[in-house]
């Protein structure tokens, strides 16, 4: 089940327990929700893998594992680079 799904069935147990009187029902979906959103423990690469430090978010898009040194690598322009920004004289 997602993570989303997780949530969403924590908020519903609680609004029924609410709306019946029933602290149990209420305190199952407090659980439930903070179980769903507490963060995953990461995942260590396979022996031999080559882990580029992708990662992908709650909504499956890929990400850098680490974004501020994501931010800070150079990027060397091999000449068959797509479009956007580049260094002024550049002309492809």
């Amino acid at each position: 089940m997602s993570k989303f799904h997780e949530k969403a069935e924590a908020q519903t147990k609680q609004i029924i327990g609410q709306m019946l009187g029933d602290e149990l029902l209420v305190r199952e979906g407090k659980d439930q929700q903070r179980k769903a959103t507490e963060p995953d423990e990461p995942e260590s690469p396979p022996a031999g893998s080559k882990d580029q430090g992708i990662v992908r978010d709650e909504r499956g898009q890929e990400q850098p594992r680490d974004k501020e040194r994501a931010q800070r690598v150079s990027r060397v322009d091999r000449g068959g680079d797509p479009p956007g920004k580049k260094a002024p004289g550049k002309q492809a």
